[in-house]
């Protein structure tokens, strides 16, 4: 659906071992009994710790899902989505990436 936003393409070169995370509104929004937000902030804090700790990306995101949902009481009343994306880099024996789509090896962890 064209919701009239101006589109920005953008490009960045990913090394092996580089991360993308994505999330929805949903995540940052969710406000507790006292209309307090998850916020950004909280947010990015959570997850930098939390893989600074060393836990795999499926672990720290659940942990995430965990924190919000618990900071809403249990239930959101909007969409909460994340996706965190990890570049493996390519191997000798993968096909060459097409430039129209995620490479081959691009593995979504959630």
């Amino acid at each position: 659906a064209d919701l009239g936003l101006p589109t920005t393409l953008c490009r960045e070169q990913l090394e092996p071992g580089d991360q993308l995370l994505l999330y929805t509104d949903g995540i940052i929004e969710a406000r507790d009994a006292k209309g307090r937000e998850f916020g950004r902030d909280r947010f990015v804090d959570f997850v930098i710790r939390h893989q600074a700790d060393g836990l795999p990306a499926p672990e720290t995101l659940r942990r995430l899902v965990r924190a919000v949902l618990e900071h809403h009481n249990g239930h959101l009343n909007d969409d909460a989505t994340v996706l965190l994306c990890e570049w493996h880099g390519t191997s000798e024996t993968a096909p060459p990436a097409k430039d129209h789509g995620p490479p081959d090896s691009m593995s979504p962890m959630i």
